[in-house]
């Protein structure tokens, strides 16, 4: 039988991993916080263009509390950017060696602050353009299965002996040597579409639109201004197609950010638009709109959190 994989954030994304996962007989647990429940059932359905002619499916999971003593072998982190780091913290206790750490998140500098708490674990970053809705807790709708790739956090760039496992589980999965690549290209266009939609409450096709396609291509120029001035090149020269082919791509889709926001959630923008604004580089060129959006963002989520 497979290892253990202990799913931390059973969310959109962490969901659906763990049903695709449990498709191949490997053996998933949830951890939890708060629910006392010893299993949990989750529905997952598939559009046409992900699965055709699938009805939906259950699955159901063992679950057990972070505070649980017994070991962790293998941890696949799926939690909002803004709850990594205190996630992580909770099943700390439970993890050595000899455990093997997904982190699959949105954003860049996760992995500086979960290196930390880890201790001698290995840590592997991922990123998926997979699109997953959760219409309620338990409930998942696949829009597209996309691409997985997951890569190391150090130096060791030989893949895991269990990647064949998710190989056969996902349509697209790769191993990627330079994933922090991967990572900000993903960051890069997030950083455009995210806020945007946020702000102006539309669907990520209305970035294309004429009322809003000036509002677009600046963020894009001053996104491709950041990653110039870190010698991204090859990023920033591909910035503009890339969104143009996501927001086609996901033109009826709300995005992550969007729909926090109208939630009155906490938002990733301090791990996607704010990291690029004072992390990518020591001496940032001046980014007037960008610095705007995220100024824009963080005062109505501090407002619409206080509404809620």
């Amino acid at each position: 039988m497979s290892q253990t994989w202990h799913v931390l954030g059973a969310g959109a994304i962490g969901g659906w991993l763990a049903c695709e996962l449990q498709t191949i007989d490997c053996p998933i647990t949830l951890l939890n916080h708060r629910d006392t429940e010893p299993t949990r059932r989750l529905t997952l359905s598939k559009a046409a263009s992900a699965a055709p002619n699938k009805a939906p499916i259950s699955f159901t999971f063992e679950q057990e509390p972070v505070s649980q003593a017994s070991a962790i072998s293998a941890l696949l982190v799926c939690t909002k950017a803004w709850a990594t780091e205190a996630a992580v913290r909770s099943v700390a206790h439970r993890l050595s060696k000899n455990t093997q750490v997904v982190l699959l998140g949105n954003g860049m500098g996760l992995a500086e602050c979960v290196l930390p708490l880890i201790g001698d674990a290995a840590l592997i970053l991922g990123s998926t353009t997979a699109g997953c809705l959760r219409s309620d807790r338990n409930t998942l709708h696949l829009s597209s299965v996309g691409t997985t790739y997951l890569g190391p956090a150090g130096a060791d760039s030989n893949p895991p002996a269990w990647l064949p496992l998710w190989q056969r589980s996902l349509t697209q999965c790769h191993w990627q040597p330079d994933i922090r690549s991967i990572l900000l290209a993903k960051t890069a266009v997030n950083a455009v579409i995210n806020p945007l939609t946020a702000i102006h409450q539309v669907k990520n096709g209305a970035l294309l639109k004429p009322q809003l396609l000036s509002s677009t291509e600046a963020a894009i120029t001053e996104v491709q201004r950041l990653l110039t001035a870190a010698g991204e090149t090859a990023i920033a020269d591909a910035l503009p197609s890339r969104v143009k082919a996501i927001c086609q791509a996901t033109a009826a889709n709300d995005s992550s950010m969007k729909v926090d926001l109208t939630r009155g959630d906490p938002t990733e923008v301090e791990w996607i638009l704010g990291w690029l604004l004072t992390h990518l580089v020591t001496e940032p060129p001046a980014t007037p709109v960008l610095q705007a959006l995220y100024d824009e963002i963080q005062a109505t989520e501090k407002v619409r959190r206080s509404a809620s």
